[in-house]
């Protein structure tokens, strides 16, 4: 929500427009302090998250996060989700509960100094499911090889129309010179060869996207996503070393929710801070009860949700091998001292006396220690 919160500091904008040569002064002259909410329930049973925060200055850097809050969510046909809080500024309902067709949802918050905050009364979106989600061979137009990932989506209702996406990216590191055994230094000084005491060759890592890519089909003749990009992941990058899997998740939204988060988007992508999206232009669904003067940033949005998951091998896609950038060295003693006590190598071989060089081949920790790049659990999920 940091896109959010920053645009509040007209002041830097004003800075700038009014002295083009001058020396930039990073600090805000004018702030208005507003509550941000972001809050999306969706048609999945499970505990669904809101999280409050504040306006922060732009030399403050991190959000002012809001506890002490009462919120719940109510429905047109009498039901109440309550939320308690279960971290700063972040507040989990006490049931599972999920988003039903033809039901309203209205969000209220009440803050710790009094305020009283409700949303418009918000109905759940069309439910579109994904028809598919593949990966790709494919050249970027820097003319670089990679894996693109992509989607298609139909409608044929034609009522669906704005869609976000967001992922979930996991994949598998082998390391190339893994060892059962480790180098440490002794208490004489020495060198020990021991066994390792966890699993370091192989890992998984798992990656979630920020925020939500939009598209919408408004100008098509048909409600239809055609070899959408999600991602496109260059060869050479470690992700795609062994074997790979995403879980994309499709949001089908409402025109209003849409627009506000795409002004969103292109004002916090702006390459620069003259940008002409200006914060009067996000029309917040939330607001003040007793003050409808007050400015509140975010939307209450009931959306809902499709996911699909797959997984692939390197070789299932590109021709190339994964080139680890691994070097064995053998340092003399003394220089490989410093390597162990500072943990940078793992074993690669101890050397029979009398071969020339170091006393043991080792390499870089990346190449012999999958904990580098990930964890050694497995997850829940995962396919091989």
């Amino acid at each position: 929500m940091k896109k959010i919160v920053y645009f509040i500091s007209i002041g830097i904008l004003l800075a700038i427009t009014n002295s083009c040569i001058e020396e930039f002064d990073a600090a805000t002259e004018e702030f208005e302090d507003a509550l941000v909410v972001e809050a999306t329930i969706t048609n999945e049973l499970k505990y669904h998250e809101i999280l409050l925060s504040r306006t922060y200055k732009f030399e403050d850097y991190e959000p002012n996060l809001e506890p002490g809050a009462v919120i719940k969510i109510e429905t047109s046909n009498n039901e109440t989700y309550s939320f308690r809080e279960s971290g700063l500024g972040v507040y989990t309902s006490t049931q599972m509960f999920k988003a039903e067709p033809n039901v309203e949802y209205t969000l209220s918050i009440n803050t710790k100094d009094g305020n009283e905050y409700v949303s418009q009364s918000t109905q759940l979106t069309n439910v579109t499911s994904i028809d598919n989600v593949y990966a790709s061979k494919t050249i970027d137009e820097d003319g670089v090889e990679g894996v693109g990932l992509y989607v298609d989506s139909y409608d044929p209702s034609n009522n669906s129309k704005y869609y976000g996406y967001a992922f979930e990216e996991t994949y598998k590191v082998v390391v190339p010179y893994w060892s059962p055994d480790d180098l440490i230094l002794n208490s004489s000084g020495g060198f020990s060869v021991v066994p390792r005491s966890q699993e370091e060759q192989t890992c998984y890592n798992t990656i979630a996207s920020k925020g939500r890519m939009l598209v919408n089909t408004n100008l098509l003749e048909e409600d239809r996503i055609s070899e959408f990009l999600l991602k496109f992941i260059p060869s050479d990058n470690i992700r795609l070393n062994t074997r790979y899997s995403i879980l994309v998740k499709q949001y089908t939204q409402s025109r209003e929710s849409y627009n506000y988060l795409k002004v969103l988007d292109e004002f916090s992508s702006s390459q620069s801070l003259l940008s002409q999206i200006q914060p009067g232009f996000l029309s917040s669904n939330i607001y003040e009860v007793n003050n409808s003067n007050e400015k509140v940033l975010g939307f209450f949005e009931v959306s809902s949700i499709s996911e699909k998951r797959i997984f692939f091998n390197r070789e299932d896609v590109l021709d190339s091998f994964y080139a680890w950038p691994c070097t064995i060295i053998d340092p003399p003693a003394n220089e490989l001292t410093t390597m162990v006590r500072l943990d940078r190598v793992t074993l690669v071989y101890e050397k029979p006396m009398g071969e020339d060089g170091g006393p043991y081949d080792v390499v870089a920790r990346i190449c012999g220690d999958c904990t580098m790049s990930g964890s050694n659990i497995k997850p829940d999920f995962w396919e091989d």
